[in-house]
C-alpha cells in the first residue's frame, strides 16, 4: 500500500512539474535557446544604460500614472543571445541615444540568476514586474520596419507642434542574394540588406506597439533626415512615407510621444541603416562574434571537441568571414554572461573546424549555426552552456579597453548584479 501512495505522489508530482507553462512566463535555461513567439512585450524610455555589461532602466510607456509619478524605472539584463538593433541594423546598447524610445521582448530570470537584477525596495514592491532580462530590444525605426510598416504622414502643424500619422503596410521586393563560388552567402549592399530585413513582414499592422493614427509631438529639436542631410521642419509634406524615432514628451503617462529624429525619404533610411551597420561590423570584428557551448568531448591525454552555437541577430557579413575562412581554424575566447571576456587577444585557444552545420529557423537568439572544433588544448571555462566569442582568423588582434574586460574575481562578482542607481 505505501508502494501505491508512493507512485500516487510521484506521478502527481511529475504532472505538476510538466505542465508547460504560458508563454510570458517561459524561464530561459542555460544551454537552451526559449521557444519562438515567446516572451513578455515591453516598451519604453531609454534612460539609463550599463553598456559594458548590457543592462538598462526604462520608463516604462505610460500606465495612467501611478508607476510613471511615483514608481522606478524598470531594470533589465540583456540575455547573453539577446538581440538589439538601431536604425534597421544591428547594434549595442552602446549605440542607441538616451532618451529612445525603445520596445522588446522580455523574461522572467533564468535560473540562478535572479539576483542579477536586484528586488525594488519595499516601498515599490508593487511596481516589481518579473520579466527583466530581454531577448531582444529595438527602436522604433527597426521595430516597425522590420515588420513592414511604415507611417504615412497625415499633416502636420509646426505652430501647434503636432505631426498625425497613420501606418501603412509596405512589401518591398525581396532583395537577391549572391553566393560565392562555395555558397557562402555574400554581404549585400545597404538596400539589399534593409529589404531583406523589411521583407519579414506579415503583410499585416504590428500586433504590439502602435498600430493606429497617431498624434505624436513635433518640434525644431527634431531630427528631419532627407537623403543624407538635415532639413528642416518645412520639408514633412502630407502623403510622405516616413520612418521615425520617439522619444518623451510631457503627456508621458498618457501615452504621448515627441518625435526625436524622422526619416523622409528611401535615401534617408538606406543611409541610417548602412551607418549603424557598418558600426556594428567593426565592434564585432574588435570584440569577436558572441556564442556559447553545446557540448565538449574530452580526449583521453589532453585536448578534446567543441561544438558551438553562434548566437544570432549579427550582420550576415560576419557569418560569411567565419565559414569563408573555416579552414584556417577560429580562435575561441571564454566570456561571461554579458559577453564580456577576460584578456580575450591572448587568454584564448585556437582550434580546427570539423564540421560546420547550419539549420533553418533557428529559435530566437539562434544564428542556427553550429561549429564542431577540436582543439590540441582546452581551456577550463569550455564548459556546456558557458558563453564564448570567436574570431575570423583574417579578423586583426585588438586589444579592448581595460574597462570592458575582466580582471579579477572580485570584478566578476561585482559585474554579475546590476548597481541601481
Amino acid at each position: 500500500m505505501i508502494r501505491v501512495h508512493r507512485r500516487l505522489f510521484e506521478v502527481l508530482l511529475l504532472s505538476l512539474v510538466t505542465v508547460p507553462l504560458p508563454a510570458e512566463d517561459h524561464v530561459p535555461k542555460s544551454g537552451q535557446f526559449p521557444p519562438p513567439n515567446t516572451g513578455t512585450y515591453l516598451a519604453g524610455e531609454l534612460v539609463i544604460i550599463d553598456p559594458v555589461n548590457r543592462r538598462g532602466g526604462l520608463r516604462l510607456d505610460g500606465n495612467g500614472g501611478e508607476r510613471y509619478h511615483a514608481g522606478p524605472l524598470h531594470y533589465f539584463a540583456m540575455l547573453p543571445y539577446g538581440t538589439i538593433s538601431f536604425n534597421g541594423a544591428p547594434a549595442e546598447l552602446r549605440d542607441i541615444p538616451i532618451g529612445t524610445h525603445v520596445q522588446g521582448y522580455f523574461y522572467v530570470p533564468p535560473v540562478g540568476e535572479e539576483a542579477t537584477i536586484p528586488p525594488l525596495p519595499k516601498d515599490m514592491e508593487q511596481f516589481q514586474l518579473k520579466q527583466n532580462h530581454a531577448v531582444s530590444l529595438e527602436d522604433d525605426f527597426s521595430f516597425y520596419q522590420r515588420r513592414g510598416q511604415s507611417w504615412k504622414v497625415v499633416s502636420i502643424d509646426t505652430n501647434k507642434g503636432k505631426i498625425n500619422v497613420a501606418p501603412v503596410i509596405h512589401q518591398p521586393e525581396r532583395a537577391s542574394v549572391r553566393l560565392s563560388p562555395d555558397g557562402v552567402r555574400q554581404e549585400p549592399g545597404a538596400s539589399a540588406l534593409r529589404l531583406i530585413q523589411g521583407s519579414g513582414g506579415s503583410g499585416e499592422l504590428v500586433k504590439d506597439g502602435i498600430n493606429t493614427p497617431y498624434t505624436f509631438d513635433i518640434d525644431d529639436i527634431t531630427k528631419v533626415w532627407k537623403g543624407r542631410t538635415l532639413v528642416d521642419l518645412a520639408a514633412i509634406a502630407p502623403e510622405q512615407v516616413v520612418q521615425f524615432n520617439l522619444g518623451w514628451s510631457p503627456g508621458w503617462r498618457d501615452k504621448e510621444f515627441a518625435v526625436s529624429e524622422i526619416w523622409l525619404d528611401e535615401d534617408s533610411r538606406k543611409f541610417a541603416t548602412d551607418l549603424q551597420r557598418r558600426r556594428h561590423v567593426k565592434y564585432q570584428k574588435q570584440r569577436w562574434l558572441p556564442g556559447w557551448i553545446d557540448s565538449v568531448e574530452d580526449n583521453d591525454f589532453g585536448g578534446g571537441t567543441v561544438t558551438l552555437t553562434l548566437f544570432g541577430g549579427m550582420d550576415p557579413s560576419l557569418y560569411a568571414d567565419l565559414k569563408a575562412t573555416q579552414d584556417k581554424g577560429y580562435h575561441v575566447a571564454v566570456a561571461e554572461k554579458t559577453l564580456r571576456t577576460w584578456f580575450h587577444r591572448s587568454d584564448r585557444k585556437l582550434g580546427q573546424v570539423a564540421e560546420w552545420k547550419e539549420i533553418e529557423n533557428p529559435p530566437p537568439g539562434s544564428s542556427g549555426i553550429q561549429v564542431r572544433m577540436k582543439f590540441t588544448e582546452l581551456l577550463d571555462g569550455y564548459r556546456p552552456g558557458r558563453a564564448i566569442r570567436v574570431k575570423c582568423h583574417d579578423w586583426l588582434f585588438v586589444t579592448m579597453p581595460s574597462e570592458e574586460r575582466v580582471k579579477t574575481i572580485e570584478e566578476q562578482k561585482r559585474s554579475a548584479v546590476l548597481s541601481l542607481p
